[in-house]
């Protein structure tokens, strides 16, 4: 069974967020990028260190009964330091499917890499592997893209320049924030082949919820399994695990929670 190497409450990443943003006057105001070889030398590294590093907060993965999904994760440094922050998402049919990376460097983002099936677009092909380079001031300085037929032929294929493109991390934020939409509020349990499971998210027609496995009742649990109805759309914090099982399946494992005012 595999487990995430660290494992760190989204609360965390708040506090991260939160430092950032009260350290950014105190940053230089320039990036050291300063040309296309130097921001693809600084996104590799970033990728080097996530490897090595290993320490992400992650968003629970959030679904609609139609059919899209996203989740967020943030790769930061042992010290707490955003890396990369990683959207990967499915926005429904006949919408697009891939995952956005969001670069940083001094607190704020540089680059961004898309890897999506462009289902909306008249263009053809449609796997497409795009990238976006950003002044200091946040603006697109150029855009590089590749289109293929087949996604396994992306690695190969060059890239050409395109119109600028500019990718909001909104959404990202907000779901790592669980913000709208996003946020968590007790919606019920669901057993499946004789599991249960947390329903948490956001309430009405089609919105968006997580279901985390309970493999173990604690007072919260136990609390809520009492009296369901009572705590119905109550906001709560839960902590939970990424884990993959021994066959490759992989779900959101339950560790604690508790009720917010």
């Amino acid at each position: 069974m595999n487990r995430s190497k660290y494992f760190i409450p989204i609360l965390f990443f708040l506090l991260v967020l939160n430092s950032c943003k009260s350290n950014e006057v105190k940053e230089e105001k320039t990036l050291t990028v300063s040309n296309e070889g130097a921001y693809n030398a600084e996104m590799k590294a970033i990728d080097s260190q996530i490897v090595n590093s290993g320490k992400v907060a992650s968003s629970l993965r959030f679904t609609k009964e139609e059919g899209s999904s996203i989740v967020v994760r943030a790769h930061l440094t042992d010290e707490g330091k955003m890396l990369k922050i990683e959207e990967e998402y499915n926005d429904g049919e006949p919408n697009n499917i891939g995952t956005t990376s969001f670069y940083y460097k001094k607190n704020k983002v540089f680059a961004t890499r898309e890897y999506f099936d462009d289902k909306l677009s008249e263009k053809s092909p449609k796997f497409v592997d795009r990238i976006s380079y950003y002044d200091e001031k946040g603006n697109v300085v150029r855009t590089l893209e590749k289109r293929v037929n087949f996604e396994e032929d992306l690695e190969l294929a060059e890239y050409s320049e395109v119109k600028k493109v500019k990718v909001s991390i909104e959404r990202a934020k907000k779901v790592l924030d669980q913000k709208e939409e996003y946020k968590i509020t007790f919606q019920g349990f669901l057993e499946v082949n004789a599991l249960n499971y947390l329903i948490v998210g956001s309430s009405g027609k089609n919105a968006f919820t997580s279901g985390i496995r309970v493999d173990y009742e604690d007072a919260f649990i136990k609390t809520l399994l009492k009296n369901q109805e009572k705590y119905l759309n109550k906001k709560i914090e839960v902590v939970f695990e990424n884990i993959t099982d021994q066959t490759g399946f992989k779900y959101q494992s339950y560790i604690k929670g508790k009720f917010l005012n």
